[in-house]
């Protein structure tokens, strides 16, 4: 039954990138990306443009696979993405209507960012006009007033996505197995994501697009699978930021949850504290030691703010410092978001501060880095249109708490993820929205 269901959830075009980037985990035969990308072309040529965004989903999780081609220099997911958009400019801009406050945001936002050209050079480059192409696409589907699949087709299509990325990685681990010069660094898992925090990310915002957004509704048995894969999935990149930030969102879940029963909460979380209980008793009379010996222990284990942050609080003080020693014009607007790590680097390779290129690692800073105090706020309202767009277009009017729980795990994910420059980072946040108003049944 499980089976069946499946095969008609699971798109053909979504089935067979699955299948070439498993046999790519496997051969690492180049030929079989190019074979992706004309899957993706094609599916953005001739299917529904809804299967094109489920397809754009699936592939997120994957993103970092493409860059390892020895064709061209940049990751060929670009190519998938754009036939997708000029399909999109093809058949669907001119026949649609859009949230026009928010069309207006998006052009000002965009000129913004074009205009530090004028006294940051670093900006010009082939970046910034990835960056301009797809933050506009981005943005005409989250100001489109049509929707052109479901939310559950986008998050399965993600969930699809995830499990394909964590059996790449699991299977490139397996068949060529990278070298560690030294036993005491950390084997960090990050499926096809290319980095463990953007992985872990997906991980845990995967669990609340599937839990229940209303108090008290009836979780699936299948939600409950979804929830302990995603957890072990995630566990496998040694992250403290998905330790932190799971054990805070799903607590707060839990108390949002059963805010109308306090009886049947406190029952099951006295319940869960005895099993804890029981669990460390078990512990401490086993004489087991390896617990403490384990990789996301030792990471924790840290004496000093740098080793707890993985000198994330180095780098936020020089980034904060040289911020606010800068002329008037890059504290007022900021160095671009594709200028600032060329132009604050410069800075810091002249001081011998830092070996190499070093992002922010934190997406609050670097808008404030990229935009400036002026852009803060112009961005800020880019995001509070976004969010209004999709309650005008589902008509909601009354959200539960639950609902906000990605927001807040996207983020406190922020502050050790620089996101900004990134277009997953986009689709993703228009997932966000679309959770943000689901209605379920």
């Amino acid at each position: 039954m499980f089976i069946s269901k499946l095969a008609r959830s699971l798109n053909v075009e979504v089935a067979l990138c699955a299948l070439l980037i498993i046999a790519y985990a496997i051969t690492f035969s180049a030929p079989l990306l190019l074979l992706v990308v004309l899957a993706g072309v094609v599916c953005a040529a001739l299917l529904p443009f809804g299967r094109s965004i489920q397809l754009a989903f699936f592939l997120l999780p994957c993103s970092e696979i493409f860059t390892q081609s020895p064709y061209i220099a940049i990751s060929l997911l670009t190519f998938i993405f754009l036939a997708m958009f000029g399909r999109y400019l093809l058949t669907h801009v001119f026949t649609t209507q859009f949230s026009q406050p928010g069309l207006l945001l998006m052009l000002l936002v965009l000129l913004y960012e074009l205009m530090h050209v004028i006294y940051n050079p670093v900006m010009v480059s082939s970046k910034t006009v990835r960056w301009a192409i797809f933050f506009v696409f981005t943005s005409l589907l989250l100001f489109d007033k049509n929707k052109y699949c479901s939310f559950s087709q986008l998050r399965f299509a993600l969930l699809c996505g995830v499990i394909v990325s964590t059996l790449y990685g699991l299977l490139q681990q397996y068949f060529a197995p990278i070298s560690i010069s030294s036993i005491k660094v950390i084997s960090r898992f990050s499926g096809g994501a290319g980095d463990p925090n953007n992985f872990g990310l997906f991980c845990l915002l995967l669990i609340y697009f599937y839990l229940p957004t209303i108090p008290r509704e009836k979780i699936p048995r299948t939600t409950y699978a979804i929830i302990l894969l995603m957890l072990a999935f995630g566990a496998l990149t040694v992250s403290r930021s998905f330790f932190i930030v799971a054990t805070l969102s799903l607590m707060t879940y839990f108390i949002f949850y059963y805010r109308t029963a306090l009886g049947d909460m406190f029952v099951r979380l006295l319940i869960s504290l005895n099993g804890v209980l029981i669990l460390i008793a078990l512990y401490w009379f086993s004489g087991a030691s390896f617990i403490g010996e384990l990789a996301i222990f030792t990471r924790f284990s840290g004496d000093n703010l740098s080793d707890l942050t993985g000198s994330r609080s180095d780098i936020l003080q020089e980034y904060v410092r040289l911020f606010f020693s800068l002329p008037y014009s890059f504290l007022l607007l900021g160095a671009g978001i594709n200028g600032y790590l060329g132009y604050y680097n410069f800075h810091f390779l002249q001081a011998g501060l830092f070996p190499e290129v070093v992002g922010p690692h934190n997406t609050l800073l670097e808008i404030m880095i990229s935009f400036g105090l002026v852009g803060f706020i112009l961005f800020s309202a880019y995001l509070y249109l976004g969010f209004r767009a999709e309650r005008n277009r589902t008509a909601s009017q009354h959200i539960f708490r639950l609902a906000w729980l990605p927001i807040i795990v996207f983020t406190l994910y922020c502050f050790s993820l620089q996101n900004l420059g990134k277009y997953g980072s986009y689709f993703i946040l228009m997932l966000i929205v679309y959770n943000t108003y689901r209605k379920d049944s």
